[in-house]
């Protein structure tokens, strides 16, 4: 039995409330894997990622068996199975991504990147990026398909959820990044949480540069970076009730 497990077991059969700990989080498909969404863990010395992930896997095969595709992130930064882990650390635990301040952010220009519970306007993102000196508005659109299983059931709906922290940073890192890397006047990427039918918006990436090639290719670089690195989670809901995790563990 491992340090960890050792500490970890005389946490929970005495109850411990002083011990010093490290919150783990999950999300997505790795909820209905390890049953729970968050955990207080007894920190140790010279604590891991790894070494935490390990002893979660023991009581989890399902982690287990898909670790090379399960990524993790400590206070809200990607890590590896190497970074070093302490008490008061929050470590997540993200499966496969999907690939969305929050609604209540106010003020007379939107953040550049938003996740949102409302329906998603492209009107208004085109009049966000718009400017005198624009002569080129890229946009891409991420819509609700009709989609029929296998075994003929229809797709009635897809739930998004996210770790809404880390989502934004994530975004807000991806504007800035083609805004560097292209000359834009402004980059938006906006995705939507919640229950979506058939034909609704789920993600809008929208850019303006003063030249369409500009433009596209900073959309593509953007609508790309969301689907590779931000942890938002997609289940689809279809017509007889069943529910299945996109790219879940």
């Amino acid at each position: 039995m491992s340090a960890l497990h050792q500490e970890q077991r005389r946490y929970y059969t005495t109850g411990m409330g002083d011990s010093k700990t490290v919150c783990v989080l999950t999300f997505g498909s790795a909820v209905e894997a390890l049953g729970w969404q968050r955990r207080e863990v007894p920190a140790t010395s010279a604590m891991t990622v790894g070494a935490l992930v390990t002893e979660l896997e023991r009581d989890c095969p399902r982690l287990a068996a898909a670790r090379e595709r399960v990524s993790y992130a400590v206070n809200q930064q990607y890590a590896t199975l190497e970074t070093p882990i302490k008490a008061g650390d929050e470590v997540a635990i993200i499966p496969p991504v999907s690939g969305g301040s929050s609604e209540t952010d106010s003020g007379p220009r939107p953040p550049a990147a938003r996740l949102v519970r409302t329906p998603i306007d492209p009107q208004t993102l085109l009049l966000e990026v718009g400017h005198e000196r624009v002569g080129a508005v890229a946009t891409f659109l991420g819509v609700v398909r009709h989609e029929r299983n296998d075994d003929g059931r229809l797709l009635t709906a897809l739930d998004y959820t996210a770790y809404e922290e880390m989502a934004l940073k994530e975004m807000h890192r991806l504007c800035a990044q083609v805004c560097d890397q292209h000359p834009l006047h402004k980059a938006v990427l906006v995705h939507r949480l919640g229950r979506l039918r058939v034909g609704e918006i789920s993600v809008a990436s929208v850019t303006s540069s003063p030249h369409r090639a500009e433009a596209f290719a900073a959309c593509r670089d953007l609508i790309e970076g969301l689907k590779a690195s931000v942890p938002i989670f997609k289940q689809e809901l279809w017509q007889d009730g069943g529910r299945a995790w996109v790219d879940g563990i």
